[in-house]
């Protein structure tokens, strides 16, 4: 759907209304608004300016909410390097640490005698 269609849903949505009584706030048929809402008809800029008046907001300010949306519905991605990375790096410091486990002495055995006892 094109971005202004999006913008003419957004404005009645936020405007919490029925499509018959925002057209009306508006200024514009609800049979046009309803062809804007469903992208058969792009909303000219006039029109637009109309209707984001009519909910209280700016062209602009629908802009940046429709933008704040979209970088909030794609997944962030972190720097670095991936789980298929993580593997050879992961086998590298277990390995170094059983090598150092095996380093130790034995522990002592609980059951044998302690001297003085």
């Amino acid at each position: 759907m094109r971005r202004r269609n999006l913008l003419a849903r957004l404005f009645r949505a936020l405007a919490g209304d029925t499509q018959k009584e925002f057209a009306k706030k508006a200024g514009l048929h609800a049979v046009l608004l309803a062809h804007y809402e469903r992208g058969h008809v792009e909303p000219s800029p006039d029109h637009l300016a109309r209707l984001a008046a009519a909910a209280g907001l700016t062209v602009e300010g629908g802009e940046q909410i429709l933008e704040l949306a979209d970088s909030l519905r794609q997944p962030r991605r972190r720097g670095g390097a991936g789980i298929e990375d993580l593997g050879p790096q992961l086998s590298f410091l277990v390995a170094g640490v059983y090598r150092r486990l095996l380093r130790l002495p034995p522990p002592e055995d609980p059951q044998a005698e302690r001297p003085g006892s």
